[in-house]
């Protein structure tokens, strides 16, 4: 929750706060989870430790391609418009 009122750069800052901490949650809650269900999926099979590694395993390589696919988009979204970014104009000949 970003409060109200305030500067700019207060604002942004909370702003920061608020998604890394989302973030955070995301990757512990996820990871989490799939252990969890990898867990009982081992208890219900007897196939320990099976399912609660490969699951774990998932959760983690699909949070790390999540996370630097949503990188790349607000890096380009930062770099849009950015005097870098466009293309040189081309001289008469």
């Amino acid at each position: 929750m970003v409060p109200s009122g305030g500067s700019r750069e207060q604002r942004a800052l909370w702003s920061g706060f608020s998604n890394a901490l989302g973030r955070a949650v995301e990757l512990v809650g996820t990871t989490l989870v799939f252990v969890l269900l990898g867990v009982w999926l081992d208890g219900r099979f007897d196939t320990r430790p099976v399912f609660t590694v490969v699951l774990g395993v998932l959760a983690m390589v699909g949070l790390g391609i999540s996370a630097y696919y949503r990188y790349a988009a607000e890096f380009d979204r930062e770099q849009e418009g950015k005097p870098w970014t466009r293309s040189p104009r081309r001289l008469p000949q």
